[in-house]
């Protein structure tokens, strides 16, 4: 391909880049101006359309302009951005929650497959966030994640469910149906109750983080179990659990001590 047509090309890719219509939606004011600024350096698809000091303003600025996206703090005083959302009837739209949100909801919405970014933003996290939404923006799919987060947010740990991706979208699986996750090279094997096996482009390490240490526990390199469904400890044979399912899983010698401490044996 000449040189000319290559640069026809990237004209017509650049011309048909999608503008997104954006709201930000936060209490404070500097906030708001340092991710325009951000936005106005890095994402230069992004127009934002409006800005909202509070809840309230951003449910009425929703409802009149219709953004494809918004940036939304999630506490902000009298309704915060999780209540506001309640609010909302549908939600078409993408959200990007911004920030400085405690452990226990940053895992809520990696269970949930939804993107956040802690203040002060970072550049680099901003840019992955865009181009995420952008991909959901095509695919119609913006506010698909919200309802099982909004679920993880209410509900104790045994009833949180986490999204697992696939070819077609998610499936929101209940994290105490999950039997054990097994790693194979890059994939992760998820086993699940009613002998149903689940495949997932994430290593294991991945899935870990997102599984609550209070209910698994890393076995074996290369297997985390649900301790909620082992039923016997076997020290002969290399050491190994018995699952309720009747499967036997390996134990390292690394890790039978911490699975003794966490199984009340010593």
């Amino acid at each position: 391909m000449n040189c000319q047509k290559e640069s026809l090309i990237l004209k017509k890719r650049i011309f048909h880049t999608p503008m997104i219509r954006a709201i930000i939606i936060d209490d404070e004011e500097h906030c708001i101006k340092a991710l325009i600024r951000d936005l106005e350096e890095n994402c230069s698809n992004v127009e934002v359309i409006d800005t909202c000091f509070s809840a309230k303003e951003g449910i009425l600025a929703i409802k009149r302009l219709k953004p494809q996206l918004i940036f939304l703090d999630v506490e902000m005083p009298w309704m915060n951005g999780l209540e506001m959302l309640e609010m909302i009837d549908q939600i078409d739209f993408c959200i990007i929650f911004t920030t400085a949100y405690d452990q226990f909801a940053a895992k809520a919405f990696r269970l949930s497959a939804i993107d956040y970014l802690l203040k002060p933003v970072d550049v680099n996290d901003l840019k992955e966030a865009v181009k995420k939404a952008s991909e959901k923006i095509v695919q119609k799919a913006g506010g698909a994640n919200i309802d099982n987060l909004l679920h993880n947010i209410n509900n104790p740990e045994a009833k949180q469910r986490i999204a697992f991706a696939g070819r077609e979208g998610y499936e929101f699986v209940e994290i105490g149906n999950i039997i054990y996750a097994h790693a194979e090279g890059a994939y992760t094997h998820v086993f699940l109750k009613e002998k149903r096996k689940l495949v997932i482009s994430k290593i294991l390490s991945d899935i870990e983080e997102m599984l609550p240490p209070s209910q698994f526990l890393r076995i074996h390199h290369s297997t985390v179990v649900n301790l909620n469904h082992v039923t016997h400890f076997i020290k002969s044979d290399g050491g190994y659990v018995v699952l309720d399912t009747g499967e036997k899983l390996a134990v390292s010698k690394s890790k039978k001590e911490s699975l003794m401490g966490r199984l009340g044996l010593k």
